[in-house]
């Protein structure tokens, strides 16, 4: 939802709703730029001491809960990104293949590449970048905990909803998906593809609606492959956020049924802050 245009595959709000209900970090940024976890985290301090000023009571509503794990834990005091080292990894990378990289990381790095799989290009890029940027291995800066978690300086109170009724939850997953791809959503993942320069590893290639709606954009499979392939990665996204909701710290967790309790909590909660 951070960024500008994609509005049907991210199921943004609608702009009735954002203007009742001012949202924060929603069309933040152009499609042809990366909002890092970094960026996330950092920006969301900055909110919460703008919104803390103003004597209101910040809410973070969403899914993403790498991120919102980032922000609650804190993270480790790393280097930015660097695209123009990144685009050399990769160059070296459509030369020699993925495996040549994961060697020189197990050069660099003969911890951490025992950590992770020889083909995760993500996290091997990542590791050499900060081995390049910093001039020591991932492993030696992990290990030196510079984390600040959030609840050392605020109250953090944390609700989830969820559905435990696996058919009720595919239907309404179904339901749902059926209505984005019949508003627009292959139009709008080639307007985006038209009107920006996206990179191969952006986060929106890779995302649920996209990654399927641009394949088959690039006549990779047909339209009823695309749906198929775009309902399942829905569904095993489900099946991972209520993974991380039932290990979550801390967390009241009601059913959805529950929607009158949940208001319920929440409005004595903000009463009693």
């Amino acid at each position: 939802m951070v960024y500008k245009g994609c509005d049907i595959g991210s199921a943004k709000p609608s702009n009735e709703i954002l203007k009742k209900y001012p949202h924060h970090l929603i069309n933040y940024c152009e499609p042809n730029s990366i909002f890092t976890v970094s960026d996330f985290v950092n920006r969301s301090l900055e909110l919460i001491k703008e919104i803390h000023r103003k004597n209101k009571l910040p809410l973070f509503v969403g899914g993403s809960m790498m991120y919102f794990k980032s922000l609650l834990d804190g993270l480790d005091d790393l280097p930015e990104r660097n695209n123009i080292y990144r685009e050399e990894l990769k160059g070296i990378k459509d030369k020699k293949g993925i495996k040549s990289l994961y060697s020189l990381l197990e050069k660099a790095d003969p911890v951490y590449s025992n950590k992770i799989h020889p083909l995760d290009e993500r996290r091997i890029i990542r590791a050499l970048e900060i081995v390049e940027l910093s001039g020591k291995p991932l492993s030696s800066l992990i290990e030196v905990n510079t984390k600040k978690p959030l609840n050392d300086k605020y109250d953090v109170h944390q609700f989830a909803i969820y559905e435990d009724d696996r058919a009720l939850l595919h239907k309404r997953i179904e339901d749902r998906l059926k209505i984005i791809i019949n508003s627009g959503l292959v139009d709008e993942a080639r307007n985006l593809l038209t009107q920006y320069d996206i990179s191969d590893d952006h986060p929106i290639r890779k995302s649920v609606n996209y990654k399927q709606a641009i394949a088959f954009i690039n006549e990779e499979y047909d339209f009823d492959t695309f749906s198929n392939k775009a309902l399942f990665a829905t569904r095993q996204l489900a099946k991972r956020q209520i993974t991380w909701l039932r290990s979550w710290h801390d967390i009241n967790l009601y059913n959805i049924d529950l929607s009158q309790e949940i208001e319920k909590n929440i409005k004595n909660l903000a009463t009693f802050l």
